[in-house]
C-alpha cells in the first residue's frame, strides 16, 4: 500500500512539472525570443572566407 501511494505521489509530481515546462515552452514570449534568434542565424551577415 505504501508503494502504490508514493508510485500515485510521484506520477502527480511529474505531472506538474510537465505541465509547468510545457507552460513555459508554449509561452508567447519564449516563442517570440525563439523566432528572433532563429531569424538572427538566418539572415545575420556572413564573413568572407578568405
Amino acid at each position: 500500500m505504501p508503494f502504490l501511494i508514493a508510485l500515485i505521489a510521484a506520477a502527480v509530481v511529474a505531472l506538474i512539472i510537465l505541465g509547468f515546462v510545457a507552460h513555459l515552452l508554449f509561452s508567447p514570449w519564449l516563442l517570440l525570443a525563439a523566432v528572433a534568434v532563429l531569424a538572427w542565424f538566418k539572415f545575420r551577415p556572413r564573413r568572407s572566407h578568405r
